[in-house]
């Protein structure tokens, strides 16, 4: 549980339409009547070509073309948009649908808008305003291996059919600017949230310290006279992580045997050549190289030197702080 997460290449908040949730299931027979706006549009449609883009649209509601002045704002490439989607074959069998599975609360997904072809489906989005419904017939195969980049192209399923009709309606648009200030301001309000936790946690628990340059708290510490832990030294260590609650999510007393675990003394301790780019949780770096053979800690780890704004399943929130009792059992210096 101590283990650093691997970096994740997506903007905080956003659902992302990805080849895996478009190529999931096998085509409805028929797509079902739902509520949404999307669904209760005709299966057989006159798709009209953009002579510039190749994009095939079919608009049902265009305000562009109607109250609206032909200056309404609309998104272009870069741009976030947020949408209500389904998506079927061309004799409306249903493939995905935003509101039943992969959308948020309200039923869309967000995107953002990159071409990847002449008559991609971003192309289409940007001939929209907010408040706009269309559908647009896209080529099954440029769909797959141009935007998706599908391993092995089109999926088994989806090879039947030449073209995928998406029916969108669009919800909100943002600029890149804009989404990142949105989530900025979102991360403030949590970072502000989990101070206020650790202030209430030392307060309630009559605890005064201070953090180290890298946000640390040491809460306790038994220290010996023995050699400081050095890089290439292998380390064995016993740990038990708890949330404020006081819920255990991880002890290397559960761990005996387990891959990465060695039995030191009877008990089960996590082994690790120490160096400063040990695959751990910054927390764990930096506490260790603090401590010598027999030490014993209790610390606390915001969760910027801990997880993140990564859960850990079910027991570790997004940005929980987290806390340590470790013990280095035994140190045995690497060879000169």
């Amino acid at each position: 549980m101590i283990k650093k997460l691997s970096p994740v290449i997506a903007l905080l908040g956003c659902i992302a339409i990805t080849a895996a949730s478009f190529a999931q299931t096998k085509p409805a027979t028929k797509a079902p009547a739902t509520k949404t706006a999307a669904a209760k549009m005709p299966a057989k449609l006159a798709f009209t070509k953009d002579p510039a883009t190749k994009v095939e649209y079919h608009f049902y509601k265009h305000a562009s073309k109607g109250k609206m002045p032909l200056t309404a704002k609309m998104p272009v490439m870069g741009d976030y948009v947020s949408i209500s989607l389904i998506y079927a074959t061309e004799d409306d069998s249903l493939i995905f649908d935003s509101h039943k599975k992969g959308g948020d609360s309200a039923g869309n997904v967000k995107l953002k808008l990159l071409k990847s072809f002449d008559g991609c489906l971003e192309q289409g989005i940007t001939m929209m305003a907010i408040g706009d419904s269309a559908a647009f017939r896209i080529n099954t195969d440029s769909l797959f291996n141009k935007s998706f980049h599908m391993r092995g192209g089109v999926p088994p399923q989806m090879r039947g059919y030449k073209n995928l009709v998406f029916k969108i309606k669009l919800v909100k648009m943002q600029t890149e600017q804009e989404v990142m200030e949105e989530q900025k301001k979102a991360m403030d309000g949590v970072k502000l949230k989990e101070k206020a936790s650790i202030a209430k946690y030392f307060a309630d628990s009559n605890i005064h310290t201070s953090p180290t340059a890298d946000s640390l708290f040491v809460i306790k510490q038994v220290a010996t006279a023995n050699k400081l832990i050095q890089p290439g030294d292998s380390v064995y260590v016993t740990y038990v992580g708890k949330l404020f609650s006081g819920k255990v999510f991880d002890q290397s007393a559960d761990h005996p045997g387990a891959p990465g675990f060695a039995t030191v003394n009877g008990r089960p301790a996590l082994a690790m050549v120490y160096s400063q780019s040990m695959p751990l949780i910054h927390a764990w770096v930096e506490v260790l190289g603090m401590m010598h053979e027999g030490d014993k800690v209790t610390i606390l780890a915001p969760s910027s030197i801990a997880y993140g704004a990564h859960a850990m399943g079910p027991l570790i929130p997004a940005y929980s702080p987290l806390l340590f009792d470790m013990e280095v059992l035994k140190v045995v210096p690497a060879k000169q």
